[in-house]
């Protein structure tokens, strides 16, 4: 079980980023140090990584002591001169109570594909213009075709007569 620690102003940990959601510890904020490489985190973000460490190749993992947890208050009683509504009551909130949503980083995988997929592309398009180079070469200097013919109106007939040699 890891114990929390409650960032103060004094605190060494002070305005040093979480580990998965890279926002700066602030005063007030619940810190879990991992136990393996010391990297700190927000509690919330570490229950949403699932008890474990989110540094890469870290494999320290823990449950969070529930221990300091204050406890849940009872809802209030409705007296009988008192109406009864439909409305929700009003959650109450803490000076420390933040939501904060972890970013979606584009992972390493994610970036090799991407890189991979525009070489291929650059690859195919150069290739594609090298195997045309090849192919007119062939046909004008080995074969002795004159396909290119400097007015543009009569290339298409001489296209075709290629075509049915």
């Amino acid at each position: 079980m890891l114990s929390p620690v409650t960032i103060t102003k004094q605190s060494p940990f002070l305005g040093e980023e979480c580990a998965l959601c890279k926002n700066p510890f602030a005063p007030g904020d619940e810190v879990i140090v991992c136990p393996d490489d010391g990297s700190r985190h927000h509690t919330h973000c570490w229950r949403a990584n699932g008890n474990k460490c989110a540094a890469y190749g870290c494999r320290g993992r823990g449950e969070i002591e529930s221990g300091d947890a204050p406890p849940l208050e009872p809802p209030p009683q409705q007296s009988e001169n008192q109406p009864l509504t439909n409305q929700p009551s009003a959650q109450p909130t803490t000076e420390n109570s933040r939501l904060q949503r972890t970013a979606r980083r584009l992972g390493c995988g994610q970036g090799c594909l991407l890189i991979a997929i525009a070489i291929a592309i650059i690859f195919f398009s150069i290739g594609c213009f090298g195997l045309w180079a090849i192919a007119d070469y062939i046909m004008l200097e080995v074969l002795g075709w004159q396909y290119r013919v400097p007015e543009a109106g009569a290339l298409l007939p001489q296209i075709v007569l290629l075509f049915l040699l």
